[in-house]
């Protein structure tokens, strides 16, 4: 496999929640499209910072349903690895066509190799209703491949018995005919009446379809500020060739601003009259150009930058300004001025990329002015480079595409942060297999904090510890050290074991269900929770945990205000204790809107509501022991 696409997958199997690669598993080596995965819903939470960790950077994409693109830069392969990730799945060009077969799927995958895959029943019909309702038709290339999933196929598997429910009976029998007789000019008119005998008919899904298309008009944007890439050369060295390759090259949200500060206008002769009048036209199109840069930036654009400020500081380096050179000693100073404002409201690019070529090579690419002065601009801009910091001069010399797979890379480690190394998994094993092995000196001690819930339990050494919900690699890995046998249990599915310890981290309701069976009887729950009104599944509030263990039949159960949070734990506060409460609020009055905040979480005291009012803590609940026979 590509190495970035091995380092992906061994995240996703070091969190430990179920994945699956939808389709593809024959072109990992060198991915020509999107690596399609579907991973379950408790992922979500933590998987930007698992796939940040192997080296990839997220692109938010508003009116695209589920799907989670993110993106890297292979420098040696000079090639870009786009992984589509979806929790949910749905057909349609706008996802307007929703099901419930994600869950199941994860249930029933298969593990191939280094990978997971869905049983071939459910891969054979991803691939069918992927063609009908997403395509609209089978293309030729597809044609082998179709064929080949409605042999996998049968008219009685869980997919198709879900496709007759949806779509009316005999209709994956009808789509599987079609296929089977290789009739694929019926395809069109298939999916037609498929999407439109769709349960509780096509208004829903047209509703979905309008909001997504209105949400796409956003445009995609960097999960950041996008940075800022600046070209410096002179004419001739191919600034706006790489600019241009770059926006064609580059698969992330881009914004191409010309500065053009001696560009010619129509205003030049009278301008020229003016005093200062000139310099007024640079400073006016500097400003113009960088506020525009970093209005795009802020807005999560990558912005290519063609020419930048530095140029104005450069003599004799912008040729095509015919009679800018002032004839007295106050247009000096407003040029020096004026370039002096410039350089201050626009501000440096992040990445500032200086094309150096020979002076002759230039002449002989434009034929404009001689080898000797673009030798001499050549030099200036070298020596300017040197004095700035975020530059790189580049050899524009070699051949464009060599120019253009330097200049990607070096965008890339400007986006990109450096990936955090992976264990190597040990021979035959597949990514994640190694996962949580790491040793002692591969941690940091910070991670010992996040074990704070073991001195919340009567026994400090559980015989068994497993762990769920939204787990974040650094938790794994601590929870490894700490007992080697410890396991991820699956989200709403029977574990296959009983726990001495069950530590959940921000679950929904799918890992609360497998946490429950997975607690032997005399066995603990720990519960890390958020208080979010946004929550989609499970409750929103510690409070409501502690009710969900109660319903449950959990004895003993406890409520823990983790003091200031979760990820910076100070204080473990038992919610019972006034005392213990009113001690740690004094801590914080000095922190901002401390004060406020403070009086709030003393009338919550008063009125017995701190556990609906606690922000981050533990909630933690014993099963009770069977009694003797």
């Amino acid at each position: 496999m590509e190495p970035n696409v091995t380092a992906a997958l061994h995240a996703l199997d070091g969190s430990g929640l179920p994945w699956l690669l939808l389709r593809g598993e024959d072109d990992l080596a060198q991915p020509s499209g999107d690596v399609d995965i579907l991973v379950a819903s408790g992922l979500l939470p933590v998987l930007d910072g698992l796939l940040e960790a192997a080296g990839f950077r997220r692109v938010l994409a508003p009116g695209h349903g589920s799907h989670r693109f993110y993106f890297c830069y292979s420098a040696t392969a000079e090639a870009w690895v786009k992984l589509d990730i979806v929790s949910d799945i749905a057909f349609g060009p706008y996802q307007q066509w929703r099901t419930s077969l994600a869950l199941p799927c994860l249930g029933r995958r298969v593990r191939s190799g280094p990978l997971w895959l869905p049983a071939p029943p459910d891969q054979a019909w991803l691939q069918l209703l992927h063609l009908f309702l997403d395509k609209g038709q089978i293309a030729p290339p597809r044609m082998e491949a179709v064929g080949n999933a409605a042999a996998a196929a049968s008219a009685d598997d869980f997919i198709a018995r879900f496709v007759d429910r949806r779509m009316g009976p005999g209709t994956a029998a009808n789509v599987l005919e079609l296929v089977r007789t290789v009739r694929f000019d019926g395809v069109p008119a298939a999916a037609a009446a498929m999407t439109s005998r769709w349960s509780g008919g096509p208004a829903v899904p047209r509703l979905i379809a309008a909001r997504h298309r209105g949400l796409r008009l956003l445009g995609a944007r960097l999960q950041d500020r996008g940075p800022v890439v600046g070209v410096m050369a002179p004419d001739g060295a191919g600034k706006t060739t790489l600019l241009r390759g770059l926006q064609a090259a580059v698969p992330l949200p881009t914004k191409y601003v010309y500065m053009g500060m001696w560009g010619a206008g129509p205003w030049d002769s009278w301008l020229g009259r003016v005093p200062g009048g000139r310099s007024a036209k640079k400073v006016y199109r500097v400003v113009r150009g960088g506020l525009l840069a970093r209005s795009w930036s802020l807005l999560g654009r990558l912005v290519l930058m063609d020419r930048v400020p530095y140029d104005a500081l450069l003599p004799g380096a912008v040729p095509d300004c015919p009679g800018r050179a002032v004839d007295s000693a106050l247009n000096g100073i407003l040029a020096k001025v004026t370039s002096a404002v410039a350089l201050m409201v626009v501000g440096p690019p992040d990445l500032l990329l200086v094309l150096d070529v020979p002076g002759q090579v230039m002449f002989d690419r434009k034929g404009e002015h001689s080898p000797e002065i673009l030798e001499g601009w050549r030099l200036a801009y070298r020596n300017i480079a040197a004095q700035l910091p975020g530059s790189y001069v580049i050899d524009a010399a070699q051949a464009q595409e060599r120019v253009l797979g330097e200049s990607t890379g070096l965008v890339w480690r400007r986006i990109a942060p450096a990936p955090v190394p992976a264990p190597a998994p040990r021979a035959g094993q597949g990514p994640g297999a190694g996962a949580g092995e790491e040793t002692a000196d591969a941690l940091s001690l910070h991670l010992w904090r996040l074990l704070d819930w073991r001195f919340l339990l009567p026994d400090l050494q559980a015989r068994s510890v497993a762990y769920g919900g939204a787990t974040a690699p650094d938790m794994a890995a601590a929870l490894h050290l700490l007992d080697p046998s410890v396991t991820a249990l699956p989200p709403d599915q029977h574990p296959g074991g009983t726990y001495g310890v069950v530590l959940l981290t921000a679950p929904d309701r799918a890992a609360f269900r497998s946490a429950l069976a997975a607690v032997e009887p005399g066995g603990w729950m720990c519960v890390e929770a958020r208080r979010s009104l946004f929550q989609r599944s499970g409750p929103r509030t510690l409070k409501g945990w502690k009710n969900a263990l109660v319903r449950s039949g959990f004895q003993d159960v406890s409520v823990f205000w983790n003091a200031p949070s979760l990820d910076h734990t100070a204080r473990i506060v038992p919610v019972a204790s006034a005392v213990g409460i009113r001690d740690t609020l004094a801590l914080h009055k000095d922190v901002r809107f401390g004060r406020a905040k403070s009086l709030a979480a003393r009338l919550a005291l008063i009125l017995g509501l701190f556990d609906l009012a606690v922000p981050e803590g533990t909630v933690t609940g014993r099963r009770p022991p069977e009694e003797p026979q």
